[in-house]
């Protein structure tokens, strides 16, 4: 594609800018689009189970094209659940009831959509550590810094300050509604693809509350349920952000 991937964009110094709410707005959608096809259009219905920044590809007209289908799941009939032993997907991106207990659903792409949902309006990756507004010493990952603006009632402080006030406060303001809905622990609470695109033509005053998303951990708390801590006191996460379950008896 001649524009890449949308992660060259978000997450590369200097080419964000390029990136303005129409453009964002418009990847939203066809993504959303995208995953609504695969979901329910398809006549094979897949189950992306990859979703990120770096597999939607942009064209010329900065037209956004889903791909990377190599973890894809198939589905035949109206079936669309499963399970596997093997858990393989992109750190930051996956649903908890898949990476914890391997359930397969069309709500695992739904919490991937999500997770790329604040990524895009916020700029930043989901696996960050930021900065806590509440405690200087507590660092945050995207999710636990988008809920607790919401919870303060400030989250245009998740915007891309790059935007610089570009986006309507309204539009901002649902993108980010609708991911939170997206990620929730519950698979059962977050919508589906049409739900989503049906939402993001609609009033956020119509839209129910969403609660605590997964995953919402605060540095030391990943520190001491992970132990993930390389010689030099830093937080160890795989370079190539995939991550992979074996699961074997003890002896």
């Amino acid at each position: 594609m001649p524009n890449r991937s949308l992660d060259t964009f978000l997450f590369e110094a200097g080419r964000r800018e390029l990136l303005d709410w129409g453009a964002r707005q418009n990847i939203i959608h066809g993504t959303a689009r995208g995953l609504l096809y695969l979901h329910e259009d398809s006549q094979i219905k897949i189950l992306h189970r990859d979703l990120k920044a770096s597999n939607i590809l942009l064209d010329a007209s900065m037209i956004p094209k889903i791909s990377d289908f190599g973890l894809a799941r198939l589905f035949s009939g109206d079936k669309m659940t499963s399970m596997t032993s093997q858990v393989v997907g992109t750190l930051g991106y996956m649903a908890p009831e898949y990476a914890v207990l391997g359930h397969l659903s069309v709500k695992l792409d739904v919490y991937s959509f999500g997770v790329l949902v604040l990524e895009i309006v916020s700029g930043r990756r989901s696996t960050d550590l930021l900065e806590s507004m509440e405690h200087e010493e507590e660092s945050n990952t995207l999710l636990s810094y988008v809920w607790s603006n919401w919870s303060r009632g400030t989250l245009l402080e998740v915007m891309d300050p790059t935007l610089d006030g570009e986006a309507p406060e309204s539009e901002t303001l649902r993108c980010i509604h609708i991911a939170l809905l997206c990620v929730q622990a519950n698979p059962a609470n977050r919508p589906t693809m049409l739900d989503v695109l049906v939402m993001l033509h609609g009033e956020v005053s119509d839209f129910p509350a969403p609660t605590k998303p997964a995953f919402t951990f605060s540095q030391s708390e990943m520190m001491m349920s992970s132990g993930g801590l390389d010689s030099h006191g830093e937080l160890v996460i795989s370079v190539n952000e995939m991550s992979r379950s074996e699961f074997q008896p003890t002896k």
